[in-house]
């Protein structure tokens, strides 16, 4: 690997320097480097993972909406039968 040739001095938080030293590496560099990678690289999947994971969670409700509605004429169905049952006992 080259070395590296741009040198930059910066401040962060202690709440980001927390973070960054909760990355894999063994030097600070490493670490703040491999953050920025992954977060350059990962995020554009991630993003698109997301919106496809939401797509699907709307079939999903939609098909949920649809089996409530089978239920709940299941269920009326039932008390129809269950309410015919009882007169025709009763009869």
């Amino acid at each position: 690997m080259a070395g590296k040739t741009n040198i930059r001095s910066i401040r962060l938080s202690d709440e980001l320097m927390e973070v960054i030293e909760a990355r894999v590496g063994e030097t600070f560099t490493e670490k703040y480097e491999g953050l920025i990678r992954r977060c350059v690289f990962e995020e554009p999947e991630t993003i698109k993972r997301v919106q496809e994971m939401r797509k699907e969670l709307q079939t999903m409700e939609k098909v949920l909406a649809e089996k409530r509605k089978q239920a709940a004429e299941l269920q009326r169905v039932i008390q129809i039968l269950t309410n015919t049952k009882w007169q025709l006992d009763r009869a």
